[in-house]
């Protein structure tokens, strides 16, 4: 999370409506918050915020929800949409992730 108190504003605003599909345009923050996130985080927003989703996916997955629950709690429409973008990220459909991850 960036200290920057206007980056932490935008974060915690998208995290309250992470729910909440939208477009990337629809959340449109000041440049300057841009480069509060980018200095602090080393992420742009945009990354930030994919980061954010897939995190809150991965705990969701490991405390056992369905996958088409957990897609649209953090803002998938569509559950293969957020299958091909949680594999892209962790190498694991969001199944294979919550198998592997009751095994250990």
């Amino acid at each position: 999370m960036p200290t920057d108190p206007r980056a932490r504003a935008a974060a915690m605003d998208y995290l309250r409506h992470i729910d909440v599909s939208r477009e990337s345009a629809a959340f449109d923050v000041p440049a300057e918050v841009h480069r509060a996130f980018r200095d602090e985080t080393g992420m742009t927003f945009a990354r930030w915020r994919y980061a954010a989703r897939m995190r809150i996916a991965r705990d969701l997955l490991v405390g056992g929800a369905r996958p088409g629950a957990v897609a649209r709690r953090v803002g998938y429409a569509h559950l293969p949409s957020f299958s091909t973008a949680f594999t892209r990220l962790h190498g694991l459909s969001p199944r294979e992730f919550q198998e592997r991850e009751s095994e250990v």
